[in-house]
């Protein structure tokens, strides 16, 4: 019988010889399976009914949703009814930023298209204001890591599909800690600007302030839409999604007429190209999760838990250790999908609540977002700003790690910050 460090020297020899992830996790799957005599029949029948699932479901919808905001420049709007409210305070610009990220992300659930729906219109707005450009990077990159905590969340609906937990639940679980984490990333941003003495801008007038908000009324009104209508048991996250990709449309088609009929082909294209990916990353780990329960590895990972004694806050810092190294070289689908087939029956033996793991888990991946070499916003500020360096990217966003790294101590010292919420939640 093969270990589990057998079987992971495997996987890692494939990923290092430069194969992406969901071929490397299906070519090992069928290496194992011919060097363990398993049947064959196994990988037909697991890469089908893996995306058989309702839930799933709610991923390219979200995707595609998120792909049609983008287009239509709803975050444009988004970010100037937020900077119309707080530009005069210290930091107004950067506070602006970080609460258009917020409100994006509770739309889209991607935290690539809030860094950079937001980063287009921010960025030169930042520097030139005079905030200083290491800062500002960080600050968006960071900011788009939101788009993962605060609902919807594509990781996790990822989380929910492998773990069968209510994904409704696991949505409300990321709202308070996500608004946590949105307030000390604003409350840094005022410290840094009172420290660089950039100059706030001139308070609007309140004619001025309720003309930009009722012009970009429809773009705030979504992310209520879709969050009550979860909260209240009104639809699922799944139709959530559906009301969501309806609702845009609409906004962007006739109200705000930023998006044309003969736009929309372009527009479901580039969101199947990210919704095939993250599908044939799910098969791929569902395959190799289902190989390694054949191998009974989970089972002996389980049995080296119980008898190494470990208590649930030992478990969960090395867990924490384990995803922070793992952010370095793979993206936050990869992990979760990875990882969970092995940790989920832990949790239930640890006495450890899976929708607080959840919380923990995303943290975890927002700081993956913005860890070098692979974080993805890193490479997104890179993309939108021609005169970007990675290091300067990268040292821009170390405060916000930090901040991040606080985030994940809270989370884990005060579970019914994130528990709260869905044990409340009707339906």
């Amino acid at each position: 019988m093969l270990s589990l460090v057998a079987v992971g020297a495997l996987l890692l020899t494939i990923l290092f010889a430069g194969l992406p992830v969901a071929f490397s996790l299906g070519s090992t799957s069928a290496l194992l399976i011919w060097l363990q005599d398993l049947p064959a029949g196994i990988i037909g029948h697991t890469l089908f009914s893996s995306l058989d699932s309702f839930v799933l479901l709610a991923v390219p919808l979200f995707i595609l949703m998120s792909q049609i905001l983008l287009e239509g420049k709803v975050g444009d709007g988004l970010f100037e009814a937020m900077n119309v409210w707080v530009r005069h305070l210290p930091g107004g610009l950067a506070i602006a930023t970080i609460l258009s990220c917020a409100f994006f992300a509770a739309i889209t659930g991607s935290s690539a298209a809030t860094a950079a729906t937001v980063g287009l219109v921010a960025l030169p707005a930042l520097l030139e204001r005079g905030y200083e450009r290491r800062f500002v990077y960080g600050l968006i990159a960071a900011g788009g890591t939101l788009g993962i905590l605060i609902p919807p969340s594509i990781p996790m609906i990822l989380y929910g599909a492998v773990t069968e937990e209510s994904v409704g639940r696991l949505f409300m679980a990321g709202v308070v800690p996500g608004l946590v984490l949105t307030g000390l990333f604003m409350a840094y941003a005022v410290w840094k600007s009172r420290r660089g003495g950039f100059r706030p801008m001139e308070r609007a007038s309140w004619e001025e302030r309720w003309r930009v908000t009722r012009q970009n009324i429809w773009g705030i009104v979504l992310p209520l839409l879709i969050l009550g209508g979860i909260y209240t048991g009104a639809f699922t996250p799944t139709e959530a999604a559906a009301v969501g990709l309806v609702y845009s449309l609409a906004v962007t088609l006739i109200v705000y007429r930023t998006l044309r009929l003969r736009d929309i082909p372009g527009v479901c294209l580039r969101s199947v190209g990210t919704s095939c990916m993250i599908a044939m990353i799910m098969a791929g780990a569902l395959l190799f999760g289902k190989v390694m329960t054949l191998l009974e590895i989970p089972q002996a990972l389980t049995h080296s838990v119980v008898a190494a004694n470990l208590s649930p806050l030992a478990f969960i810092l090395a867990m924490n250790v384990v995803m922070l190294l793992l952010g370095c070289v793979l993206e936050t689908v990869s992990i979760i999908l990875l990882t969970m087939p092995l940790v989920a029956p832990l949790l239930g033996l640890l006495g450890i609540d899976p929708i607080w793991y959840a919380v923990i888990v995303t943290v975890n991946m927002e700081m993956a977002l913005i860890t070098p070499p692979v974080g993805v916003n890193l490479y997104v500020i890179s993309g939108i700003s021609k005169e970007a360096r990675m290091a300067d990217i990268i040292n821009g966003v170390l405060p916000f790690l930090l901040i991040m790294v606080v985030m994940l101590v809270i989370v884990v010292a005060f579970p019914q910050l994130s528990l709260w919420l869905p044990a409340a939640m009707k339906g």
